[in-house]
């Protein structure tokens, strides 16, 4: 049993890095990092400004790593930061129509190699796929006392 758990856990973290490495390429191939690539992306996506806060949330990204990130985008032109109406305290970021234009961009092509790469396994292997990585997303939750 130890030998087939080494295997599966040295399966799992090959799989897990190699993802991680294949949106470190597709970031890349956009000309940004995957932090920027992600940013961009949520915000493109959510369509109304977001605090930096609920971006350190969605992306489970440190506080620091979202300050660091927009204070570049905010450099490029790609994004405006403001004070929150609600807190005073709270940064809201918000797309500039070139940050609209990039965040557009490279979400088709993130999701162009997404959906190649799913094309790859049945539609009972991705909702498979999917709910497995669901259970032990909240597995790890509930065993680390977070849910």
């Amino acid at each position: 049993m130890e030998r087939l758990s080494n295997d599966v856990f040295d399966r799992y973290y090959k799989s897990w890095h190699g993802i991680d490495a294949a949106y470190d390429k597709i970031a890349a191939r956009c000309g940004v990092t995957s932090n920027i690539m992600n940013i961009l992306t949520m915000l493109y996506k959510h369509r109304t400004p977001m605090s930096q806060n609920e971006l350190s949330r969605e992306l489970y990204l440190s506080k620091q790593t979202v300050t660091s990130v927009v204070d570049s985008l905010e450099k490029r032109g790609l994004v405006t930061r403001t004070i929150s109406e609600g807190d005073r305290r709270s940064r809201e970021v918000a797309l500039t129509e070139s940050g609209r234009t990039a965040g557009r961009r490279i979400g088709r092509e993130m999701r162009r190699v997404e959906l190649a790469a799913f094309e790859l396994l049945s539609e009972e292997e991705q909702r498979a796929l999917v709910n497995i990585q669901e259970k032990l997303w909240h597995g790890f939750y509930q065993v680390l006392g977070e849910e």
